[in-house]
Order: structure tokens, then sequence, then C-alpha cells
């Protein structure tokens, strides 16, 4: 049975698009064995969200390049981050909210992350980056 809050999400997001993401690298780190360096672009149509989330033990940096990028991290209460601004995750971070803070114009912003190259060379690939919080597969 679905909690309140993801009956209550169903409704706040529905026909609401999801996120775009754009793979821009992926080095393995020859510094940090076992260790590599993906950077992504992350697109937010007008009303774009991502569900809550975790990066799989990733430790991330999200820059804004266009928009208002609203975060949510670990249950505090989430901030609105505009172009220049950027934010840290942390491994086992947990993203609650991710959305675009505007019902009117895209944004965008380039995120960075050091994961275990296990992780996106195994079946899963790059989709292995976000884990999606158990309940939110609706989205």
């Amino acid at each position: 049975m679905a909690t309140p809050d993801i009956e209550a999400a169903k409704i706040k997001y529905a026909g609401r698009p999801r996120e775009d993401i754009k793979i821009l690298y992926d080095y393995e780190l020859k510094n940090a064995p076992g260790k590599s360096l993906v950077a992504l672009e992350l697109n937010y149509k007008p009303g774009g969200w991502s569900p809550p989330h975790t990066h799989n033990g990733a430790q991330a940096v999200a820059y804004v390049l266009e928009g208002e990028f609203l975060s949510g991290m670990n249950g505090n209460p989430p901030q609105v981050y505009k172009p220049g601004e950027k934010f840290l995750e942390l491994p086992g971070c947990h993203h609650t909210v991710s959305d675009n803070a505007s019902m009117t114009e895209s944004m965008k912003a380039i995120v960075v992350l050091v994961i275990d190259t296990e992780k996106i060379k195994g079946e899963k690939g790059y989709a292995a980056i976000t884990e999606i919080d158990p309940g939110w597969e609706w989205a």
C-alpha cells in the first residue's frame, strides 16, 4: 500500500516532465583505483522534477548553469540554487526534492560525480548512478 506522501506526490507531479540527463564524460581515476569521475548535464523542462533518490554511494557536485534548481537533501528544507551557485551531495545523501523551481523556464546544471567504477560498468550502466526511492517506481 502506498504511503500518503507518495499519494500526494502522484497528484502534485501528475503530467509534469521528468529530468533529461546527458552523460558528458566518464574517466577512471588512476590516482583513486576503482573510482570514476562522471559528468552529466541535467536538464529540467518547466515544471520538471526527479523523484527522491540517492546516488549509489557517489559524491556529487551540482553547478547551476541556467534557471533555478530547487534542491532538498536529507530531510532539510529545500533551497533554490541560481546560475553560478553549486551544492555538494556527500556519499549516502538522500535527495528528497529535486525540481525545477520554475513552471515557465527551463533549468540546466552540470553534475560531476565520483562513483565506484564497477557500479557504472555493470549491467545497469549509467542508470546505476541514480537509485530511485522504493515506492516511486510509478514516476
